[in-house]
This record gives C-alpha cells, sequence and structure tokens, in this order.
C-alpha cells in the first residue's frame, strides 16, 4: 500500500486482517468548537469555496441571530419555526433568489442548497433545493456539456447529472455522490476546476432518501444500489469509457464506495475512492452516544434510513445497526484488485482509521491519505485535487 506524499504529512500504519470489534465513537467532535451552538453546520469558509459572497453569508447569518419569533429550540439561533424573517431556509433562499436573479449561479446554487440542509423532506427546504438545481442548469451552460438522466432502478427512477468535457470521447468517467447532508449539486466546482481539466466526465446522484432519490431509503443497508445502478448506466453509454469508470463516495457514501469494494469486483471498475465514511462502530453505539452528535446530522441520517425526525434514539440505534460493514463480512475473504483511494483525517469521530484500514487490508492496491486535523472529513480543497491526479493516474 502506498502513503501519498501530500502537504500535510501522514503517517503509515500497519495493516492486518483482524476480527472487527466495535470501537467508541465520540460524537462531541463532529463540528469545530468554532461553530458555536446552532442547529445547521455554520461553515463560511466553506460556502465561499463554493462561490458563496462571505460578506452576503454574515448578513444571513446576523439577520437569523437577532431574529424575533418563536423556535424551536431557544438555545439555538437558527431555529425559528415560522417561514419569514430570521427563518433558516427563507433568509438564505432570499439570498438565492437574488443571485440567481443577478446571473451568479454559483452562489445561488450554494445558498440554495444551504437553505434547503439537512434535506429532511419538509416542504420549504424541497422547494429550495429545486431552485438549486435550477441555479445548476443555468450555471452548466457555460461549462461543457450537461444533462439530466433518469435511471430507472426497482420500479422507480432517481436522476443522475452528466457533465461532458469538450473533445472526442470516450471519457473516463467518475460517479460520486456525498453525504446524508450534501446533495449531487454542491459539486459543481469539483468538476470544473479539477475533473474538466483533465478530461474527467463527472456523473452525480443523491444518495438514497434525499432529493432526486428520495423514492428510496437506506433502510435495507444496501447504500450503494442508486450508485450500482448509475455505474451499470455509464458503462452503457457510448460517450463514456466503460473501461475507466470510477466511483467515489464521501461521508455517508463513503459507506456506499467501502460497500462496492467489499462486494462488487464484478463491477471491474478503474478505481474507487473512499472518503471518510463511516464503516462499522458508527453503527452500532449505544443509543445515548447518538445524543452526541450534531442534531441536524442525525436528522439527516434519519431522513435517509426512511425514519421520521421523532424517532427515538433507541429505535434510531437499532435501524442503524444493519449498516455495521463487520457484520456483512466487508473486511474478511479474498484479496480485492480493484485499486482504491482512501483519504481520511486522523481523528474522524464517525470514521476510524483502524476500520478504514481493515477494509485497505484486503486490497491488493491501495494508496491512502490521512490530514491532521480535527473534524469529520477533509476539505473540499484538499481532498480534491488529489483524486483527480489519481484518477489521472490510474487511467487503464
Amino acid at each position: 500500500m502506498k502513503i501519498l506524499p501530500m502537504l500535510i504529512a501522514t503517517s503509515a500504519i500497519a495493516i492486518a486482517a483482524s476480527p472487527m470489534q466495535a470501537q467508541e465513537i465520540d460524537g462531541s467532535k463532529f463540528r469545530s468548537l468554532d461553530e458555536g451552538s446552532w442547529y445547521h453546520p455554520v461553515e463560511p469558509e466553506q460556502w465561499s469555496y463554493y462561490g458563496a459572497d462571505e460578506n452576503e453569508v454574515y448578513g444571513v447569518l446576523s439577520r437569523i441571530e437577532n431574529a424575533k419569533g418563536a423556535r424551536s429550540n431557544a438555545d439555538w439561533p437558527d431555529t425559528i419555526t415560522a417561514y419569514g424573517p430570521g427563518n433558516w431556509v427563507y433568509e438564505f433562499s432570499q439570498v438565492g433568489e437574488a443571485a440567481l436573479k443577478a446571473g451568479n449561479y454559483g452562489a445561488a446554487i450554494n445558498y440554495f442548497h444551504t437553505a434547503a440542509a439537512p434535506h429532511a423532506g419538509l416542504n420549504e427546504q424541497n422547494v429550495a433545493l429545486e431552485k438549486a438545481r435550477d441555479a445548476y442548469k443555468m450555471a452548466m451552460k457555460d461549462i461543457g456539456h450537461y444533462e439530466e438522466i433518469e435511471v430507472a432502478f426497482e420500479g422507480e427512477t432517481f436522476t443522475v447529472h452528466l457533465h461532458i468535457p469538450e473533445g472526442d470521447g470516450p471519457f473516463p468517467v467518475l460517479v460520486m455522490s456525498n453525504g446524508s447532508d450534501m446533495s449531487s449539486v454542491a459539486a459543481l466546482s469539483y468538476y470544473e476546476k479539477h475533473l474538466q481539466p483533465k478530461g474527467i466526465a463527472f456523473l452525480t446522484l443523491d444518495v438514497p432518501g434525499m432529493g432526486r432519490s428520495s423514492a428510496y431509503d437506506m433502510s435495507d443497508g444496501r447504500t450503494e444500489k442508486l450508485h450500482v445502478a448509475a455505474i451499470n448506466w455509464a458503462k452503457s453509454d457510448a460517450r463514456l469509457d466503460p473501461q475507466n469508470v470510477f466511483m467515489q463516495g464521501i461521508s455517508f457514501s463513503g459507506h456506499s464506495a467501502a460497500r462496492i469494494f467489499a462486494f462488487h469486483e464484478d463491477l471491474d471498475l478503474g478505481g474507487i475512492v473512499y472518503t471518510c465514511g463511516p464503516l462499522h462502530s458508527a453503527f452500532l453505539a449505544p443509543a445515548h452516544v447518538y445524543e452526541d452528535f450534531p442534531k441536524f446530522t442525525i436528522d439527516g441520517v434519519k431522513t435517509r434510513m426512511g425514519l421520521s425526525l421523532d424517532t427515538s434514539f433507541e429505535d434510531f440505534a437499532d435501524a442503524i445497526r444493519v449498516l455495521a460493514l463487520g457484520k456483512h463480512g466487508a473486511f474478511e475473504g479474498p484479496m480485492i484488485d480493484t485499486p482504491i483511494l482512501a483519504l481520511n483525517l486522523n481523528d474522524d469521530p464517525s470514521a476510524p482509521l483502524d476500520e478504514m484500514d481493515e477494509l485497505l487490508a484486503r486490497a491488493t492496491a491501495a494508496d491512502r491519505v490521512v490530514f491532521d486535523m480535527p473534524g469529520h472529513c477533509p476539505p473540499h480543497n484538499h481532498r480534491e485535487p488529489v483524486v483527480a491526479s489519481w484518477i489521472a493516474e490510474n487511467l487503464r
């Protein structure tokens, strides 16, 4: 296994297959301390990376914090219940509308997507997410070829977003999905800045239970089922190179990437990119442990699992046991030849390195990058150029 050279130092960890045991997880470390006590994650730097105006963002946050009205939780400024001034969805949707009208589509995508999070199926959230998709379509008019495609699966359909670079194909393609609170429209800069310049097509989808994939959920434990359908579709399209289909799953979808690596070698992928996904112990904790995770995060996972937001922690804990990969043999069995790149933080609260390394122990060709920083998942501007370069270097 290679340890890729990085600006941020990584260290090798010896990998040896051993019985998987549940480890302690600490939900209190899921967010950095500087975010304060809000229901939503407050990430101006990340929003700016995606195109938001920093002054506009702080204006929105100030209006939310200083607004008067009934809150569902008095300790969280961003929980005003009535849809209007001070309400999270309303305030971010307002600046989204202004950005859309001004033709600032990248910012509009970000504002509407932020308004809709955690995409729990509430009406105002659904409207905001569709507005984000409208802005996404407008933004793509100047960035190569783009189309939305409906893929049939198990009697329903889900939407994939296809981006194709200019030039003669067939093109290598990355099939990618984000986590439980980031929809497929939050990846425009990934394609524009890193994949398109390398001639790599991009096929994105929402995880089961979110947005255009909301006809499904993850209650059966098959978090990768829509990814497999999307990969098979990609292999059938003449514009894409069936020998160079890559898959990436980020955060909750890192679990999907792990399942594809462990159970779907028959897909014959060019490579898999596992990124900071919970694998085993995160799904086996006692119910009280989940109370320490941000409610925003738990609400997103509940929705993806097909649970109502008022589901008790005890019932939530019972439902997610099905996701523990050690129970399904993912860390055992013969060696796997599909190349895999793993990216993580050195102390991710839901994706322990020991479990990631248990997975990589089955790989005949693995690259491992670990960033030394707190929180959950490497930042976009750290991980995205690494992935694009790795794909380019591993083309068949």
